[in-house]
């Protein structure tokens, strides 16, 4: 069926036409879910999510590309929202000690873990709230387009958040823990780019 008739189906609900596009697009979906939430369970939680909702909102959606990247859009704003509200803090610092230790082995044994953490936790919880979660956001992979359309920001706003951000974890490294500022500041501007 074309994508004409699969949408004048499902507004009409017909449920073999929900069916079909269930069928066509929830494999590509539920990989783009794994991919970014790295946990199977939630991925597939929130795969369905996206269904249940076209499903309710099956009579009054508007689709203006395709129904790919309606849903794909779908995702991606569900994924933000997620990271928005959840465990999103923890899992970022985590994630950027993990990829520095990875980098900066030999220092790290020379500077407690512990320390270099709880430092960055201490900075990141005292961003402005929009300049947290561009910075948080972008170190979990998601583009500045893809923030600046889920925060209804500009995309040099963006920018300028996650900038300003980097030079504020520059500072406070630098203040805190001055004879690896370098090494761990360049660790960040390679994993978090601008």
């Amino acid at each position: 069926m074309e994508e004409s008739a699969l949408l004048n189906g499902l507004r009409g609900g017909r449920e073999d036409v929900f069916a079909e596009i269930f069928n066509r697009h929830w494999e590509a979906l539920f990989r783009e879910a794994c991919y970014r939430l790295k946990k199977h369970d939630e991925a597939q939680d929130m795969v369905q999510d996206i269904f249940t909702d076209f499903w309710q909102r099956r009579h009054s959606i508007q689709i203006s590309t395709s129904i790919s990247a309606y849903l794909h859009g779908a995702l991606k704003h569900k994924i933000i929202r997620h990271f928005s509200r959840s465990r999103l803090h923890q899992s970022v610092v985590d994630h950027l000690l993990l990829r520095m230790q990875t980098f900066e082995e030999s220092i790290l044994e020379v500077i407690a873990a512990g320390e270099i953490q709880k430092t960055l936790e201490e900075a990141i919880v005292h961003f402005p709230d929009n300049m947290r979660q561009i910075f948080l956001l972008r170190s979990q992979d998601f583009t500045i387009a893809e923030i600046a359309e889920a925060l209804g920001l500009s995309q040099q706003t963006v920018k300028n958040n996650n900038s300003q951000a980097l030079k504020r974890l520059k500072h406070v490294l630098t203040e805190k823990h001055p004879e690896v500022t370098s090494s761990l500041y360049a660790a960040l501007l390679l994993f978090i780019k601008t």
